[in-house]
């Protein structure tokens, strides 16, 4: 990292009452205040020099005082005999003897296993700390990555922030991987923090009681008293029965409808409380949305650290890309515009004005539309009617100001405010967005959201204002950045060092790919051992199949020949199997083809994603189901643990390659064929091989584990890139004959 310098920020309390930041203009909705934002000077054994990764520390040195002269030895008793006292441990070597055997670990627990690429990943971990550097590490399945860099960061007294890809994740950090380290090694505080829309609202809350007090809703009544102890901390995820989706909207915090300092129920506020806890912790868990809003901020939404753990790195480009996406829709605009307190005081012929600018807009939208597409359209060019919506809504937000009310609390002066600024920032994202001002760096699209036959009312007027529309696209407009690496190489990677670890970060062994991609500059590299043994308990099979995969009308044979061989797998196991498919296309003809086989004839448990049950519920009934058999999409591609005889097979229909005409994709390769770059194996390949190695990783979760992975594309024997693909893929028995595979079952 070059010219890192230290933030100078007036150092006040996480209560206090603050000056809002600036909020950039993205599709992520921001706090009304920064989370935590300073934090007190600790003591000196604490101390937290902010050097980039790579700085020559400072060459001055103090002046002696009188009290370091050193006294002449006295006669007979030379000094030079006197034993030095030992040098201090390097961290790495602490931490290594932490995790060895006979260290703190081994001696507090029974069976302890000492891992050997565990070891090896906290030693760097730990050289990096010192160091200043970042680091870059792939840690497989069964590694223990968690423990292998927390450690070093407690061992360190750093402060921390921990990201991961979701809030699964933070909360298997926050409540299982760090009570284990507090327990075990040392004590330290630490804290969970996710965006303000997970928080109950007091004051919220207050608005919904008498609403509840006609509907009854059980989850809402058993919510109250939960909140009525002192255990919870206001999380809605956590609640023992879930809340209806619209109550839960209508409860949680808002960033444009708090008053912050200035609510009645700031001292009890349990995003005030959240904050606090943030401010005193030593490690903090986000996740990636959050961290991303905090760097494109400047580092003023989350407490100050001096190191970043980004678990889960591989989502790192995709994580960057949504979050600095600007996105409207029709509802947002509706939103706006339904407001109480704009339609108060905003005025009526202007309110008037921006709700027809917004039919008008949409109309134009779905004009747009291609009908026989399902997928994310380019927007090529400016769009009249969205550009006057723009100024539609930057006319309410003047009469806003111009009829501002002269007596006002601060709490409503406050909020009055926030409308205001909201509308502001709809206007100018409209703008960002209809307006193509960034052809060669940005990418407009449309994306479509869903087909007409199946859509619900999109909450607009009809031109004759006769009532709600229904049977129409309800689509989003939305400005994404072409590339990432610069921004996230600017106010990510130059701040503080960040350590990056996956279980799928290099191809073939190389961190290059990875790098260009986020960003990020020289760091240490590596690629840990594998922590289970491939050859002995797993078998990849690839088979040379007749027809490669093929898409529309041509693609029936291909579909018929991958449903076979589906069939004769799901045999061999037993079922106790993930059918993983690129496209929901897909997974509905093979499910239609083989569904009632598996059923009937083998007496399998089909379970199909799509099919209305959630991805949580799925997994639950996979767990129990004796012979379960998942037919599931991308999100089963990675994040599901299931360990044991439960699931034996994973079987993908094809190579992940992005689809070609996603907007995005489309136009990352366009740029790189105009700069006679390599698209295929420098882009489209390399992301295939990392999503494929995600997918397969769902079969070994523990040393015990044992089953087969198939990928079913010929393309890996006939193509010149196969022998790349299979490189970078577990070291499993490999065969193309389901005689192997019916074999390995039998044993």
């Amino acid at each position: 990292m070059a010219d890192q310098t230290k933030r100078t920020r007036q150092r006040k309390s996480a209560g206090s009452d603050l000056a809002e930041p600036v909020t950039p203009a993205t599709a992520i909705e921001t706090p009304p205040q920064d989370l935590a934002r300073t934090r007190e000077v600790p003591p000196a054994d604490r101390t937290r020099a902010r050097k980039a990764p790579g700085a020559e520390p400072p060459a001055e040195i103090p002046p002696r005082e009188p009290w370091d002269e050193v006294p002449d030895a006295p006669p007979g008793e030379p000094w030079d005999d006197a034993p030095e006292a030992p040098p201090e441990p390097m961290l790495s070597e602490v931490v290594e003897a932490d995790l060895r055997q006979g260290g703190v670990l081994s001696r507090a627990l029974d069976g302890y296993d000492e891992r050997p690429a565990q070891v090896a990943m906290a030693r760097l971990v730990a050289d990096a700390l010192e160091a200043g550097d970042h680091a870059a590490i792939e840690a497989g399945t069964g590694t223990g990555k968690s423990l292998a860099y927390l450690l070093p960061i407690i061992r360190s007294g750093k402060v921390a922030l921990v990201s991961t890809a979701n809030k699964a994740l933070q909360e298997q950090l926050y409540y299982k991987d760090i009570p284990f380290i507090q327990r075990h090694i040392r004590d330290f505080k630490a804290a969970l923090v996710k965006g303000m829309a997970n928080y109950l609202c007091l004051d919220r809350l207050e608005e919904e009681r008498t609403f509840q007090g006609l509907v009854h809703e059980r989850a809402f009544e058993r919510m109250l008293e939960i909140a009525n102890g002192d255990e919870w901390d206001g999380d809605l995820d956590l609640l023992p029965t879930s809340l209806s989706p619209a109550t839960r909207g209508r409860v949680a915090a808002d960033g444009d409808q708090c008053a912050w300092s200035k609510c009645p129920f700031f001292g009890d506020c349990y995003v005030r409380k959240m904050r606090e806890r943030a401010h005193d912790a030593q490690v903090i868990v986000v996740n990636h949305t959050l961290l991303l809003l905090d760097a494109a901020m400047d580092g003023w939404l989350l407490p100050e650290r001096d190191v970043v753990v980004l678990d889960e790195a591989h989502h790192l480009e995709e994580e960057a890309t949504r979050a600095f996406t600007i996105t409207v829709t029709p509802g947002r605009v509706q939103s706006l515009l339904a407001q109480h307190r704009l339609r108060e005081h905003a005025d009526a012929d202007k309110q008037q004005e921006a709700t027809d600018a917004n039919v008008r807009c949409w109309d134009a939208v779905n004009r747009r539309i291609n009908a026989t597409w399902r997928t994310k359209q380019p927007l090529a060019e400016p769009l009249e009617e969205g550009l006057r919506l723009a100024t539609a809504i930057d006319d309410v937000a003047a009469s806003l100001v111009r009829n501002a009310p002269r007596e006002q609390d601060d709490r409503d002066t406050q909020l009055y405010e926030k409308l205001t600024k909201r509308a502001r920032s709809l206007a100018a994202d409209l703008r960002a967005v209809f307006g193509v001002p960034d052809p060669e760096g940005t990418v407009y699209y449309v994306d479509p959201g869903g087909d007409a036959e199946s859509a619900e009312p999109d909450g607009l007027t009809s031109a004759g204002g006769r009532g709600p529309r229904r049977g129409i696209p309800r689509p989003s407009v939305s400005a994404a950045p072409l590339a990432v690496s610069e921004l996230l190489g600017e106010r990510l990677f130059t701040k503080v060092p960040v350590i990056a670890t996956s279980a799928t970060l290099a191809i073939g062994g190389d961190f290059g790919f990875f790098r260009a991609r986020v960003g990020l500059p020289e760091a240490q590299e590596r690629v840990l051992p594998l922590a289970f043994d491939f050859a002995s308990h797993a078998v990849l099979y690839v088979p040379r199949l007749r027809h490669e995969p093929a898409f529309g009308d041509g693609s029936g044979a291909y579909l018929e020949e991958l449903g076979n061989q589906m069939v004769d797998l799901v045999t061999a196991s037993g079922g106790r199997a993930f059918l993983l498919f690129s496209s929901q296309r897909a997974l509905r003809a093979v499910h239609a083809q083989i569904g009632a086989t598996l059923t009937e004839a083998l007496d399998c448990a089909v379970l199909v994603q799509g099919g209305g049950a959630s991805r949580a519920e799925l997994v639950r009934q996979f767990r129990t189901e004796p012979r379960p058999v998942l037919f599931g999409l991308k999100s089963f591609w990675e994040g599901v643990d299931i360990t044991g005889e439960a699931l034996s097979l994973v079987v993908i229909d094809k190579l992940p390659f992005v689809p070609p005409d996603d907007p995005i994709q489309e136009k990352r390769v366009a740029h790189m064929k105009a700069a006679g770059e390599n698209w295929f194996g420098g882009y489209t390949l390399p992301l295939a091989i990392l999503q494929l190695k995600q997918g397969v990783g769902r079969l070994l979760r523990t040393r015990d584990d044992r089953g087969v992975m198939a990928i079913l594309d010929t393309r890996i024997h006939t193509k010149s890139y196969g022998r790349q693909v299979l490189t970078a893929l577990p070291p499993a028995r490999r065969s193309a004959n389901i005689a192997d595979v019916r074999d390995f079952f039998a044993t």
